[in-house]
């Protein structure tokens, strides 16, 4: 009897396995910290929900586009997508996206910003993506070094467009040019923050909504002045070009670079370097103090079958615990009001708190325009590039981005 009933149970479980819904979650964590928090929260999922079962299937960033692109187009999707926030209002305009506006409640829109939502929705208010967690954008100095050198930061250390660059061309002097005194690479998109900072825009919409470039003045003298700190005050390195991370972070390490521009996930690295003294510093054009937060988002593809199984697990993924629990593990911060009250965010310790005091200036500076990656890689960033190199003149530059820019534009079918 007792060799039966085992048997049934065998038969029962196995049953239960095969008739089991499975959900692949493309997921692009990294941190070790994050990958563990983001394998304990599945693992819960799938222990409390035998019928519903996740599978992670695991991510890059630097190929994560390439990935979901060809995925998408033959179909083979996977059913959860993370991702950042601006790609669900591209992915979701070329329909490879699920709407996810009759799945949401009062709860959540009510605990996300609202400006939170617009990286993740189209002009017809269709919501292709949950936000979920952000950065802020922030400037590492060499504490040590600035205190060799005796320079001091106000306090705050909250500085001047006009500031960043004596400081910086401090540092040159004081190190007989040992020692470069800021590098903001192109890859981390400062001139955006600038751009931003000074209320300039180089990509708009006309009043039928077509898109355009047209570099305004007030973006012209932001973008003039990142390019002024390599050519004319020489405080930045051509290296804002091609530079790599593992470069970048090892220049900082050994003074090459007395300030770099990054995000503030950064931190966990330099928190584990012994005897080196970093922190934070921000900068702000008038009262401006506009940074980065590059938000990350969570979806669903249109070819997954059990969406609403699927928005149940982005549900319980992204609630108010398991978005903190993550997001700190990642050293980012959640969007979520409910979760970012969890102390922890606004600690003394690793500077979390000069971090979270940026957040309120925090939001996706990039242009909100389908494509924006296509025009900033073949055509923004290569002109600026040929600028620092000596090959064109910046005024050259500026005419040559519009006119590119807006062939493009027109090949992407957004004019």
């Amino acid at each position: 009897m007792k060799k039966i009933f085992l048997i049934l149970m065998m038969f029962l479980l196995t049953a239960t396995a095969w008739s089991a819904i499975k959900l692949k979650f493309y997921c692009l964590a990294w941190q070790p910290g994050a990958v563990d928090q983001v394998i304990d929260i599945v693992d819960e999922w799938n222990e409390n929900h035998p019928d519903i079962q996740v599978e992670i299937v695991w991510g890059t960033w630097e190929t994560s586009d390439q990935y979901l692109l060809t995925n998408f187009a033959a179909g083979t999707a996977p059913d959860i997508i993370h991702t950042d926030a601006e790609k669900f209002r591209e992915f979701g305009i070329m329909g490879f996206l699920e709407p996810l506006n009759k799945f949401l409640d009062e709860e959540i829109i009510k605990d996300i910003p609202e400006e939170s939502w617009e990286d993740c929705k189209d002009d017809r208010g269709y919501i292709y993506g949950i936000p979920w967690c952000r950065e802020s954008q922030v400037i590492f100095y060499n504490k040590r070094l600035f205190d060799r050198l005796g320079i001091n930061l106000p306090h705050g250390r909250v500085v001047s467009w006009e500031e960043l660059v004596e400081i910086a061309k401090k540092v040159v002097q004081l190190t007989n040019g040992r020692t470069w005194g800021l590098l903001a690479p192109l890859m981390e998109r400062f001139h955006w923050t600038l751009i931003e900072q000074n209320n300039g825009k180089v990509l708009q919409t006309d009043e039928k909504g077509r898109w355009k470039v047209e570099i305004t003045d007030q973006a012209k003298e932001a973008i003039s002045f990142y390019l002024s700190l390599v050519i004319e005050h020489k405080v930045m390195p051509s290296d804002v070009i091609n530079i790599d991370y593992t470069s970048l972070m090892q220049g900082f390490l050994n003074e090459k670079y007395a300030m770099v521009v990054f995000g503030c996930w950064n931190r966990r690295l330099l928190s584990q370097v012994k005897d080196f003294e970093w922190g934070l510093m921000w900068l702000k054009k008038g009262d401006n103090m506009t940074n980065a937060a590059d938000p990350q988002g969570i979806g669903i593809s249109r070819t997954c079958k059990h969406k609403a199984e699927a928005f149940e697990f982005i549900r319980f993924f992204t609630n108010s615990k398991n978005s903190a629990e993550i997001a700190y593990k990642d050293w980012l911060f959640p969007i979520r009001r409910s979760a970012l009250q969890d102390p922890r965010f606004s600690a003394v310790e690793n500077e979390w708190d000069f971090a979270y005091q940026l957040l309120k200036h925090a939001k996706n500076v990039k242009p909100p325009m389908p494509g924006f990656y296509t025009f900033e890689w073949k055509v923004l960033v290569p002109t600026l590039e040929k600028v620092i190199l000596g090959k064109i003149s910046l005024s050259e530059a500026y005419k040559h981005i519009e006119l590119k820019g807006n062939e493009l534009l027109k090949q992407l079918g957004l004019r």
